[in-house]
């Protein structure tokens, strides 16, 4: 077994927000390897546990074929993963300048299950 694939099998991914970058991101990555969706939007977790996607990102046969794939919206269900994917908006106010809260938000919620040795995109 080469490194590379001893690495793969331990990698355990995150990704923190489900919209349109954060949903199909962990579809992809869900199709291989171990990813835990998180979002704060409780209706949003439930949708897609129950394999719906409203906001149409991906269909329901995408999401039910998806094997190492699971959602949550609680924080210690990160605990177990070691690399994560930061994927909330940053939207503009009215003076074009972006609101950092969510991303400060999705950042306290990684620091609080942050590992020696994890990785944050």
């Amino acid at each position: 077994m080469s490194d590379t694939s001893d690495w793969l099998d331990q990698v355990r991914i995150a990704v923190i927000g489900l919209g349109y970058v954060g949903l199909p991101l962990a579809v992809e990555f869900g199709k291989v390897l171990p990813v835990t969706g998180f979002d704060i939007k409780e209706a949003r977790v439930a949708a897609l546990r129950q394999g719906r996607d409203d906001t149409l990102e991906t269909s329901p046969e995408e999401l039910a074929a998806v094997e190492h794939l699971t959602f949550t919206s609680e924080q210690a269900d990160l605990a177990g993963c070691n690399v994560f994917i930061v994927t909330v908006p940053t939207p503009l106010d009215r003076h074009k300048s972006p609101d950092l809260g969510p991303l400060l938000a999705a950042s306290l919620t990684v620091g609080s299950v942050l590992k020696p040795g994890d990785t944050v995109i």
